[in-house]
């Protein structure tokens, strides 16, 4: 066991830790995105529609959340092969639907709740294979 890994889990520490940040990173950004999407409900696509998103808490808050999300997947495809990676981000196809309905009172049908499951079997099929050369 390499000092990178848990004890317990033979698992990379850097795992722990980066992929969680990954995917409240990017389940925050989208929640943002909704919260200042609300602020311009009234207005059609132009520059009074541009100028006042320039004045939202939550747009500002996606904007830097874009950032992060990109920095956290920069150091994640670092040592992380793209096709063992990308499955992983399918979480927030569960994380978001859920947040926003604690958060934002939005329904989640029996069809969503059913796919948030498929979602999760997928991915976690997809990441039982073989983990050599996997880093992250």
């Amino acid at each position: 066991m390499s000092a990178t890994e848990m004890p317990s889990t033979g698992v990379p520490w850097r795992a722990l830790v980066i992929w969680p940040l990954f995917i409240a990173l990017d389940t925050g950004t989208q929640i943002a995105f909704k919260w200042g999407a609300d602020g311009l409900a009234d207005l059609d696509f132009g520059l009074a529609m541009i100028a006042r998103a320039l004045t939202l808490p939550g747009v500002w808050l996606a904007a830097l959340g874009y950032g992060g999300t990109f920095v956290v997947w920069m150091m994640i495809l670092r040592t992380t092969p793209l096709s063992r990676a990308f499955p992983m981000t399918g979480l927030a196809y569960v994380t978001v639907p859920l947040l926003a309905w604690a958060v934002l009172g939005e329904r989640i049908s029996l069809v969503q709740a059913g796919g948030i499951a498929t979602i999760i079997a997928g991915v976690l099929l997809l990441g039982s294979g073989e983990t050599d050369g996997d880093h992250a």
